[in-house]
């Protein structure tokens, strides 16, 4: 069957459409395939000419010179190879220490905890001294390859010259060049090589750190395995009673020697003793100075009630973090020092006494527990210990329970005293049944988790009393921001130190119910923890620092706007509306900066950014167009200031208000009877509104006044610019008016027209001018009439007018009812 010509013409343009399609396809397809043939295809490099290559050699000089200079100014690498043979020697000591473990002792945990802390540190240290060696290897690899390319370069030259070489010229010049480069390879050569072998070093002690980093946390999962097992006779079995005899004939085994401090120890942390002891001797020299100031302040009295604890717990919470792990011994000192004086300020704050000699006891038992721990007691006299403590904390605290419900106290604190009866009744019945390990580990956690709450709590008051003090002490004279807002910084800056007390707490809780070895795991691994969205990995840390940063914006923000309006603009003649659209500039400003940083931190890329904003945009075209139309209808009001705060206007509806807020979404009018009217800024900017104050806070007065007939116009016209003219508060320029308007029906109609300076003042204004008019016209004898009718009756009932003629007209008899 023939194909029509219609068809033809449409076949023939389809398979053009399909052709053009695919020509525009083929280059991006095939721009990597192309690229790589031009690559390879692309022509050497063009051979220079023998003038240009005789003063290369001669570059090559200063090149060589300059590249001396910078290779002396590399600093020497024997310090970094000192630090880091004394990391390699601290690696082989923590081999020592493993090797020498005893994982029967029941404190092996915690020393395998101390020895992964000091594991991180080197491990940290090593770190650094890699940082430091790669910023001085990696120019120098970057100069070696340089000078590689100028030799091959030159090799290829020389190659390729041919009968030019025979020139004396240019043999000197292919002679001087490869004997410069040389040299300078040699150069480098002897700087690369030293930084290599130190770089193997640091490989070398890093692959060591990683197997013994392996090697504890197997020793230490394992130990936490073993205390979940039982294998340890029953505490009434001869067994047991077996092991109290043998220890009793032997009593050198009770107690393992052990050295107060570690060798190194004073010489390297001697700096942190001094600086805690300064900071105590200073602080308990002020206390005691300022104690019966102190005493007569309801909140600040624990500071003159508990001079010497407060003392010490200021530079402990402080400064021990410095110590890194300090010897066993040294660290049972400062808990003790910490635990006896957290319990004095506890007490100081309880009112009851069972509390107070509940925490005094509890503080005592956390100090001999962990000294049961620390030298190394034997299991079997830890486990008598915990059967009287524990069997005495569940008789007493269970007779605080029954005292307390038949007391009728609150009910948080009859469940507290259970829970705590429960603990004491766990760990009492896994150690009599024999599983030690796991009751040494419950009363472990329990001690740790009591003193950990206490002493944050303390950290907590304490840190809340500093920063009053502190705000109290700070010259606030010229700045006005600090003065006017102290209390709400001050909240801030105690919310802020709060939260990182409670981060900290929880994390050292992880640490004290062996979830981790160290504070500094738990917090990684709080801080790792996340999920994958499209390829990124959003984790708790980036969750919390774009949180900061977007709060460090706010804040940022606030106080900025606080200083510009209060410090900086308010010295001029700049208006209130004026400088609040420059602050709310600034402030929109750094919101969109620390937002963008924000997202930059969680690992957010223009191009995600970008795909954001396209979802923004569907979504405005969905169902947000209002509220992207009040928002640019607000940037235009901050920039064009048709409205400013403080302008008197009249909206489409006839209300009138003062504008007190200039907002991104609305603008908030109160009106003159108090009441809030919120505006969306789109109805501002597309409706009309007026502004009585835009551009001139003057207006036009305008009074009526109404006299008698007959009254004299030239003393009533008199009368009223007098009033006028004498007034302070009429502007002579407009030149107030008086105007005879007309005859009306009951007065004589002038108009008073006057000019005043201030809207605002315009009531105030009227009132006096009026009252004026009134006690000049009662002095004049002017009479303002009271409005008359003429009423006249066309007609009237019979009745009603004999009722008018008389002179009394009779009432109207009453109704009287029937009777049924």
């Amino acid at each position: 069957m023939p194909i029509s010509r219609t068809w033809s013409i449409r076949i023939l343009c389809c398979w053009l459409i399909a052709g053009s399609f695919f020509m525009t396809l083929r280059p991006a397809a095939c721009a990597e395939g192309d690229a790589t043939v031009a690559e390879s295809a692309s022509p050497a490099e063009p051979l220079p000419t023998l003038a240009e290559m005789v003063y290369q050699s001669g570059t090559l000089s200063q090149q060589l010179a300059t590249l001396k200079t910078r290779t002396a100014d590399i600093n020497s690498l024997q310090k970094l190879d000192q630090q880091l043979d004394q990391a390699k020697l601290r690696v082989e000591q923590f081999d020592s220490r493993l090797t020498a473990m005893n994982a029967d002792d029941l404190q092996s945990y915690q020393q395998l905890a101390s020895i992964k802390s000091d594991i991180r540190g080197t491990r940290e240290t090593v770190a650094r001294l890699a940082a430091t060696l790669a910023e001085n290897i990696n120019p120098v690899e970057t100069w070696r390859r340089q000078w590689l390319d100028r030799k091959k370069k030159w090799a290829q030259w020389h190659a390729q010259l041919g009968d030019d070489l025979a020139l004396e010229s240019v043999a000197s010049a292919f002679a001087r060049a490869t004997a410069e480069i040389d040299e300078a390879l040699n150069l480098v050569t002897r700087k690369l090589e030293p930084m290599l072998a130190i770089q193997q070093k640091i490989g070398d002690i890093n692959a060591r750190i990683d197997s013994q980093r392996e090697r504890i946390d197997a020793m230490m999962a394992q130990q936490r395995g073993d205390a979940l097992r039982g294998g340890t006779p029953t505490i009434f079995s001869r067994d047991y009673l077996r092991q109290l005899i043998d220890l009793s004939h032997e009593p050198g085994k009770i107690a393992k020697p052990m050295a107060f401090t570690e060798k190194g120890f004073f010489a390297d942390k001697a700096w942190v003793i001094v600086l805690q002891v300064v900071v105590f001797a200073l602080l308990l020299g002020r206390l005691r100075r300022h104690g019966p100031e102190l005493i007569n302040q309801a909140n600040r009295r624990f500071l003159g009630k508990r001079p010497v604890s407060v003392a010490l717990l200021v530079p402990i919470f402080a400064f021990t973090f410095l110590y890194g792990t300090p010897p066993p011994l040294w660290r049972m000192l400062i808990l003790s020092l910490a635990g006896v004086a957290t319990a004095r300020l506890m007490t100081h704050f309880v009112a009851e006494r069972w509390i107070r000699r509940a925490i005094y006891i509890l503080v005592t038992v956390m100090i001999l527990f962990q000294g049961l721990l620390i030298l190394g007691i034997p299991l079997a006299l830890v486990r008598l210990f915990i059967l009287v403590w524990t069997g005495a904390g569940v008789a007493y605290f269970g007779w605080r329970v029954r005292k307390e419900i038949a007391g009728e106290k609150p009910g948080w604190q009859v469940w507290a005293l259970r829970l705590v009866t429960l603990m004491f009744t766990i760990i009492l019945v896994t150690d009599i049944i024999g599983f030690s390990g796991f009751a040494t580990q419950l009363m472990d956690g329990a001690m740790r988790t009591a003193m950990l709450l206490l002493m944050g709590w303390a950290m907590i008051h304490l840190t809340r009393t500093g920063l009053e003090i502190g705000m109290e002490s700070l010259p606030m004279g010229s700045f006005r921001f600090l003065r006017n807002n102290a209390n709400e910084i001050l909240a801030r800056l105690i919310f802020i130190s709060n939260a990182v007390i409670i981060f900290f707490v929880v994390a050292n809780l992880l640490v004290a119910w062996k979830l981790y070895a160290i504070p500094a795991d738990a917090v990684q691994a709080v801080l790792s923890f996340g999920l994958s969205m499209g390829g990124h990995h959003i984790t708790l840390g980036l969750v919390l620092v774009a949180g900061m940063i977007l709060y460090g914006a706010f804040v940022l923000s606030w106080s900025l706007q606080g200083v510009l309006m209060e410090n900086v603009l308010s010295r001029g003649h700049m208006d209130t509306g004026a400088r609040l659209s420059i602050v709310r500039l600034v402030h929109y400003a750094l919101i969109l900066i620390g937002f963008l940083i924000a997202l930059s931190a969680m690992g957010f890329e223009l191009q995600n950014i970008t795909i954001i904003g396209g979802a923004l945009g569907v979504g405005i075209g969905f169902g947000m167009q209002n509220i992207v139309n009040n928002f640019v209808s607000g940037l235009i009001l901050l920039f064009e200031r048709p409205i400013k705060v403080g302008d008197v206007v009249q909206l489409g509806d006839g209300q009138q208000g003062r504008v007190t807020n200039l907002g991104l979404r609305a603008t908030t009018v109160q009106t003159f009877d108090r009441a809030e009217i919120v505006v969306p800024n789109g109805d501002l900017i597309s409706s009309q509104v007026t502004n009585w104050t835009l551009g001139d806070r003057s207006m036009r007065l305008t009074i009526p006044v109404g006299v008698a007939y007959g009254s004299d116009v030239e003393t009533v016209t008199w009368v009223l610019m007098a009033v006028a003219t004498e007034s302070d508060k009429v502007l002579k320029d407009p030149q107030p008016m008086v105007l005879f308007l007309n005859f009306g029906d009951s007065s004589l109609d002038f108009q008073l027209r006057v000019w005043i300076a201030d809207f605002n003042e315009r009531r105030i204004i009227q009132s006096a001018l009026i009252r004026e008019i009134d006690r000049r016209f009662r002095i004049e004898g002017v009479e303002i009439p009271f409005p008359q009718r003429d009423l006249h009756l066309r007609s009237v009932d019979d009745t009603a007018a004999d009722r008018l003629n008389s002179k009394e007209a009779p009432c109207p008899p009453a109704a009287v009812p029937e009777s049924e």
